[in-house]
């Protein structure tokens, strides 16, 4: 577990190092920043916060298929900000509407700042409970993952912060909790993939019941207020306009998604090919993970570990707004970096721990530079490392 003490070597290392990257770039934004809210590239402040506060003023006029429809709902936001706005997209399931009214119910910039401040605050809470030490609590604030989300208006502070929470409480058998935060979870359900199949094998059937509860709770609130309709187009339209987006979209998006579906599309790959290349290393993945796999004497390190690898790993579509929880499990794993990467030398495993801890920043620029995206390496040596470091400690 890594040291309290603020003084330590890797501790003011880590500090120093995020602190002069993020806020240079935090700089280098607020640079741009016109009094009116607008950034250099003529985007609102907040980025993609606007979708949710747009989508709420949609709803609360009555326009709510426009949610649904790529082409109406890129209309409406031109209408509202200016014909050349670019493009954004809805992709959230219904029960996020009650979020979004609340969101628009108030003015844009407060809006934004408590969604900011929300998230920071969650995240925070996760990564105390999961046994950050309170003085870490800076850098991980400042972090790579936590920087592009910010700096987006982005919602990776609020899952990292709900996944932390699930699997803490599941730990502390705290059922209720854990199937409360899988089942508010599904409003980005590809980041639960590995969740059900986990607490399946881990036979924490209460935790399953209270899921279920849970989110049939939250289901039947969302149909009451909101009726089926919502629920339909977002199975039809809205999954399709993802695969779109995933499969079609180029620029910008591809530099900031660390899959290795993406990582085929950068090379130039075809779609058919990308994801042969991605399911390929999804078997490689899904044999490390039962490799690697904690069993009954895993720690809460072990199972975040394992769940944050092998999740990132699979996705053919994440971000790395989404990795917030990623540079948890990095903290929790500092001062024993030789157990997250396959190597003897501890120097070597520390440099690769740097890697790792700025890995949002270094993928994008290999990927604007080189049209690399190097995560999934990264990743499976990580994967791989748990599964060298359980051989190392099994009972001979």
């Amino acid at each position: 577990m890594p040291s309290g003490n603020p003084l330590s070597l890797a501790y003011a290392a880590t500090l120093l190092l995020t602190l002069v990257s993020s806020g240079a770039l935090y700089l280098f934004y607020l640079s741009g920043l016109q009094a009116s809210g607008y950034d250099a590239a003529g985007l609102l402040l907040g980025r993609d916060f606007l979708n949710l506060h747009f989508a709420g003023t949609l709803l609360g006029q009555g326009e709510m298929p426009t949610l649904f429809d790529q082409a109406a709902y890129v209309e409406a936001m031109q209408a509202h900000l200016g014909r050349d706005y670019t493009v954004h997209n809805w992709s959230y399931p219904p029960h996020m509407f009650p979020l979004a009214q609340l969101a628009a119910w108030l003015p844009y910039f407060v809006a934004l700042g408590l969604w900011t401040l929300g998230g920071l605050a969650l995240t925070c809470l996760g990564a105390r409970l999961a046994g950050v030490p309170l003085v870490w609590l800076a850098p991980v604030v400042l972090s790579p993952a936590v920087t592009v989300n910010l700096l987006a208006g982005q919602n990776g502070t609020y899952t990292a912060g709900l996944l932390l929470l699930a699997l803490v409480l599941a730990e502390r058998r705290r059922w209720l909790g854990a199937g409360l935060c899988w089942a508010l979870l599904t409003v980005k359900p590809h980041l639960g993939l590995l969740a059900l199949p986990m607490v399946l094998l881990r036979r924490q059937w209460r935790i399953v019941a209270a899921g279920a509860v849970c989110l049939s709770v939250i289901v039947a609130l969302t149909l009451a207020l909101y009726g089926a309709e919502p629920w339909q187009l977002f199975f039809t339209e809205t999954t399709a306009q993802q695969r779109v987006v995933v499969e079609q979209w180029r620029g910008l998006l591809l530099k900031l998604m660390p899959t290795t579906f993406i990582a085929g599309r950068l090379a130039g790959l075809e779609t058919g090919t990308a994801y042969l290349l991605h399911g390929g290393v999804a078997v490689l993945t899904l044999l490390l993970l039962w490799r690697s796999w904690p069993g009954q004497g895993g720690t809460l390190r072990d199972w975040i570990t394992w769940f944050s690898l092998g999740t990132f790993l699979l996705l053919p579509y994440s971000f790395y707004y989404d990795l917030v929880i990623l540079q948890v499990m990095l903290v929790l794993w500092v001062g024993e970096p030789r157990a997250l990467f396959p190597t003897r030398s501890q120097a070597v495993a520390q440099i690769a721990w740097y890697a790792a801890w700025f890995l949002p920043y270094l993928c994008y620029l290999a990927a604007f530079a080189w049209s690399l995206q190097p995560a999934p390496v990264l990743l499976l040596l990580m994967l791989s490392g748990r599964v060298m470091a359980r051989s190392r400690t099994a009972p001979v």
